[in-house]
């Protein structure tokens, strides 16, 4: 060990029995578990935030999550001779989550289910003015995001083999964001009016360990955020089904996981589908496009465009099922 890693861990009340690095992390074994040593680049505002939910989560019987330990001095953060902040965490021996195992897929949405029915159980929170942003309002703003970058690149002369390809499939996909807008205007959206709190935010299958007893771990709450807990459960499906070609049977498993915890209602399960009614594949690239320097586009980049639309058809014929189910 560096002596620059022995001195942040004698900031803390720990023993530390041996250490190693892991997918560029540095991780010790200690006599209070496992732990990882990192740097951290957030707010410490937000680190207070995050610290306190997870206590509060533990309190409640949520306990296996990425819990911060204090040093000695009582502080969340440590820093190095270059006043470098760093943070210790506890952590687990684990593989992520395999989103294209069933068995997977429905213990993280099962998991998923029991924290937010336990966090909307803890009655006060670390925010102290809570507020969501509408899913009428998300779409419009990302409607007019895409007409943004419409006009961007139509107005530059010597398009790129991205922006060429963007301006050949851009039609198709903003009809589709402004159906799914106008949906959700038609069907009202106080009607659906999910429930919300305090919100993973990224839970996604990085962030999802399935331990060797079978049990899960969920870290990486750094965007923990106030908002429909349905946006969590969201962005796991969604990322399993581009996974595993919008394969039904897995979107069933992780409803039954989830529900397995908080069942879901006629009007939960309509807020899902007018989530995946949204392209958000295609907004997410042209973002990405977007806030990065234009003078060389990465060839992932258009391959990530280039996918799209084959993807599209799959989801298309994922929606298509899912509103029959939505009629059962």
């Amino acid at each position: 060990m560096s002596d620059k890693y022995r001195d942040l861990l004698e900031q803390y009340d720990v023993k530390v029995i041996s250490t190693f690095r892991s997918r560029g992390t540095f991780q010790c074994e200690t006599d209070q578990g496992l732990a990882l040593l990192k740097e951290y680049h957030s707010s410490l505002r937000k680190l207070a935030m995050e610290y306190e939910w997870k206590e509060k989560l533990a309190e409640a019987g949520f306990s296996l999550t990425d819990r911060y330990f204090l040093s000695r001095e009582d502080s969340l953060v440590v820093y190095d001779r270059y006043h470098t902040p760093f943070v210790l965490k506890h952590y687990f021996s684990g593989r992520e989550c395999d989103l294209g195992n069933p068995a997977d897929v429905y213990a993280a949405c099962q998991n998923l289910g029991l924290m937010h029915r336990i966090s909307s159980g803890i009655p006060e929170i670390p925010f102290e003015n809570p507020r969501t942003e509408s899913l009428s309002h998300l779409f419009e703003r990302r409607n007019q995001e895409l007409r943004t970058i419409r006009r961007f690149i139509g107005k530059s002369h010597k398009k790129k083999a991205f922006e060429l390809a963007y301006m050949k499939y851009f039609s198709v996909f903003y009809a589709e964001a402004e159906h799914a807008l106008s949906t959700l205007r038609a069907l009202g959206e106080d009607s659906l009016a999910p429930s919300s709190g305090v919100r993973h935010g990224a839970y996604q299958h990085h962030n999802i360990l399935i331990l060797p007893g079978g049990s899960v771990a969920t870290v990486g709450f750094e965007s923990i955020c106030y908002g429909p807990y349905l946006m969590d459960f969201y962005l796991f499906l969604r990322k399993a089904m581009e996974k595993n070609h919008y394969d039904w049977r897995l979107f069933e498993r992780g409803l039954a996981g989830y529900a397995q915890q908080l069942p879901l209602n006629d009007r939960d399960l309509l807020f899902l589908y007018l989530l995946f009614l949204y392209p958000e594949k295609f907004w997410k690239v042209s973002n990405q496009y977007f806030n990065r320097r234009k003078s060389w586009i990465s060839p992932k980049m258009l391959e990530k465009l280039e996918r799209i639309p084959a993807q599209n058809k799959e989801r298309q014929n994922f929606l298509e099922h899912f509103s029959r189910y939505l009629l059962k």
